[in-house]
């Protein structure tokens, strides 16, 4: 693709989403954003970003996002709902509305899919997972994502398809907690600590996407993690760091964290929104691995997983203390430059 080409966006107003409008935008293409309420359009405001209003459960709201883009960008989706048939609607049904519209409205123009290494599931003893490895889901949103995947493959449209571990980073409200925690002076150490997973930076999973639309669709699927292995005690030790004052590390037993995804679960059963935590993501959060080979990643969209855990959270930290989404009384940490 080339710089002045328009590219349509998917879950512009979210966080990864946010940080995939900004790439683009410093790639030198025009966006056009599809928002659901035209009046909270979030981090996409004065951007220069192009906003439709509309929603990806809704076939007839996407004509008017991909008329003649030369790409699509599709990361909208649900992370938590109330049960597997909501998960189904966004990330299945959804992605499959994108695709068709792309491919009656925008014909030859490739998706982008963000999807999740939830669609893979977790390694099997200890392996990093394969994108050419048979697919284990273990949860609603992992089957619902992975459903989303086999929808854009068949659909005949030309497409990249990338499964991002956990994302962190400046403007993330998820992760964001272990962060408060620890301004606060508490950092738990989950499950004995031994865990092991990988993370991700949100501005370098936007490079991936660069990457992908530099790359061209070749309908291939890709890892998307930085490739440092992490286990949940070095993870705390690494968030210790970050205030000035040494907080506390907490140890969590795992027998604690599934007794909170059912007590949690059930009294969000109660209200309206979607749960937080359950028992499902529990049990996610406890698995043994979550690992994934980048190998390939890396080296085809151009070795976009560049940021180490150690330093996205000393970004991350200096970004929510500039916003007052942490407090530090001893100060921020100089990290300079902050995407």
């Amino acid at each position: 693709m080339r710089s002045g080409e328009l590219v349509a966006l998917t879950g512009g107003t979210g966080f990864v989403g946010s940080h995939v409008a900004d790439a683009l935008l410093a790639a030198g293409f025009r966006v056009r954003a599809l928002v659901r309420r035209p009046g909270s359009v979030a981090w996409l405001e004065g951007t220069g970003v192009d906003l439709v209003t509309g929603d990806v459960r809704d076939a007839s709201t996407l004509p008017a996002l991909v008329d003649g883009a030369s790409a699509v960008v599709h990361v909208a989706g649900k992370t938590s709902a109330r049960n597997e048939a909501e998960y189904m609607a966004a990330n299945a049904a959804g992605t499959e509305n994108v695709a068709a519209a792309a491919r009656a409205h925008a014909k030859g123009a490739p998706v982008v899919l963000v999807s999740s290494q939830a669609a893979g599931g977790p390694s099997l003893d200890g392996e990093p997972v394969k994108c050419s490895d048979p697919p284990r889901p273990v949860s609603s949103y992992g089957r619902s994502k992975l459903a989303g995947e086999k929808a854009l493959r068949r659909s005949g449209v030309p497409f990249t398809i990338l499964r991002p571990s956990a994302v962190y980073g400046p403007r993330e409200t998820a992760i964001r907690d272990l962060f408060v925690g620890a301004s606060r002076g508490v950092v738990p150490v989950l499950a004995g600590g031994r865990p092991r997973i990988h993370l991700l930076y949100g501005p370098d999973l936007a490079d991936a996407v660069i990457g992908a639309l530099r790359r061209g669709a070749r309908g291939e699927t890709f890892a998307a993690a930085h490739p440092e292995v992490l286990d949940y005690a070095g993870i705390a030790e690494i968030l210790a760091g970050l205030p000035s004052g040494r907080p506390l590390r907490l140890p969590v037993p795992a027998a604690v964290i599934r007794g909170a995804g059912h007590i949690v679960g059930a009294l969000s059963a109660l209200g309206k929104g979607p749960p937080v935590f359950n028992s499902e993501k529990a049990e996610e959060m406890l698995k043994d691995a979550w690992l994934c080979d980048v190998t390939e990643t890396q080296v085809a969209l151009g070795q976009p997983f560049r940021t180490d855990f150690r330093t996205g959270a000393r970004l991350t930290w200096a970004w929510y203390l500039e916003r007052g989404w942490v407090r530090d009384r001893g100060g921020k940490i100089p990290v300079g430059e902050i995407r």
